[in-house]
């Protein structure tokens, strides 16, 4: 694979990796509690699996069967090209045409509880067939919920396992243990490793900081041994994607103000670091017709941040922290196509200058989101796959 994870946080090379290899701006660097009660343990695979209706099913095997149509047809779709040259993904371009002819609800014109099923559903339409794990169990850490992944071959529930504590993408306002099943299912399978989904409160219900304390707080007890049955606490990733990346680098800033040790390593992908205005330029370049968009993001920011200095809290723009020195190794991954690819970007330069191990990759082809999208896009099976050797090298799999 084409990437490494130094573990130790000094002369790091740090360079935006792209499908094609490393670009030319490559630099270096220097580097109040419930106890866990299970609330049901369910029957293998079958039992396990979220339920979806028959239009949604039927609509997650027309996304599987239109992906899959040989190349040349694929690139009927169109493959758009960015300012950097970078040519969209045949096969998340077909994806986007179609879902352009549906006609779609925009999640402010429902109810949060439809815009958080139409989440779900968009989520099993890309997840494809879900990964075979050994066991599947819902309790509660510290009061939060969670689904707790554990893989095959682990003998004992009680055996501790390296594992990835992740937390879902959808604007801290969406987004659901079911979404991001295939997700942490992909995770747990590939990896050898116990994952533990975080069921963290939503907005507007709920707007900052309470997702956050959530995050921060089932973190927590994976890293304090013995609180989690079955969990190496020396052997503890934090991982999520857009909402999700932001909860997990969050979290380690907040572990490093408080002096906690840190995880093994942060996962950020398609992460958002900054809702503080100025925008990016990518911001302006995607805002519109790729998948997530300008005004989704505004929408996002109005549920999540109700008083306006909170959007330049580290803990809500981690972009804007002066001090990320001493946070966990990190391995950032941005999309081409992603209106949050540059704020990922700098969000890495920043890491790395302060001396923090951090591998940047950039997947050239692809947008926001590609983690519960392994089921339609090709890239997106080879991102999660890479995301997964970061994994296994840091937690010593």
């Amino acid at each position: 694979m084409r990437f490494s994870i130094p573990l130790v946080p000094s002369r790091v090379t740090m360079g935006i990796m792209t499908d094609s290899g490393t670009a030319p701006q490559t630099q270096t660097t220097q580097s109040a509690d419930t106890p866990a009660v299970p609330l049901h343990t369910q029957a293998p695979q079958a039992q396990q699996l979220p339920q979806y209706d028959l239009f949604t099913r039927v609509m997650g095997v027309g996304s599987r069967v239109l992906t899959s149509l040989p190349a040349p047809l694929l690139k009927l779709a169109g493959g758009r090209k960015n300012k950097d040259g970078n040519i969209l993904d045949a096969d998340v371009a077909a994806t986007l045409r179609a879902l352009s002819l549906i006609h779609g609800k925009q999640y402010w014109d429902v109810s949060i509880a439809e815009a958080r099923q139409m989440i779900d559903d968009e989520a099993f339409m890309g997840g494809g067939k879900p990964p075979t794990v050994g066991s599947v169990t819902e309790h509660y850490v510290r009061g939060v919920k969670v689904r707790h992944y554990r893989p095959s071959g682990a003998e004992s529930p009680e055996r501790a396992l390296p594992t990835v504590v992740y937390f879902h993408g959808g604007g801290w306002t969406l987004g659901s243990l079911d979404s991001h099943d295939s997700t942490c299912r992909w995770l747990c399978n590939r990896a050898e490793v116990a994952v533990i989904s975080v069921d963290y409160r939503l907005a507007p219900e709920h707007p900052f900081p309470a997702g956050f304390d959530d995050a921060h707080a089932v973190t927590d007890a994976a890293l304090t041994d013995g609180e989690i049955a079955g969990v190496d606490a020396q052997r503890v990733a934090v991982a999520g994607d857009s909402a999700g990346g932001n909860l997990a680098t969050a979290v380690c800033l907040r572990r490093r103000h408080e002096k906690k040790p840190q995880p093994a390593l942060q996962v950020l992908i398609v992460p958002v670091t900054s809702l503080a205005k100025p925008r990016t330029q990518s911001y302006h370049e995607f805002s519109q017709g790729l998948f997530l968009t300008a005004d989704q993001m505004d929408w996002y920011e109005k549920q999540y941040v109700q008083r306006a200095d909170d959007v330049h809290s580290p803990y809500v723009s981690p972009l804007m922290a002066d001090d990320v020195s001493g946070l966990a190794p990190a391995y950032i991954a941005v999309a081409g196509f992603d209106p949050l690819r540059d704020e990922g970007e700098l969000y890495a330069k920043k890491l790395g200058e302060q001396g923090v191990a951090v591998t940047l990759r950039r997947h050239a082809g692809l947008v926001h989101p590609f983690a519960n999208s392994t089921g339609i896009w090709a890239n997106a099976r080879r991102a999660m796959d890479e995301v997964v050797g970061a994994v296994r090298l840091a937690l010593r799999v």
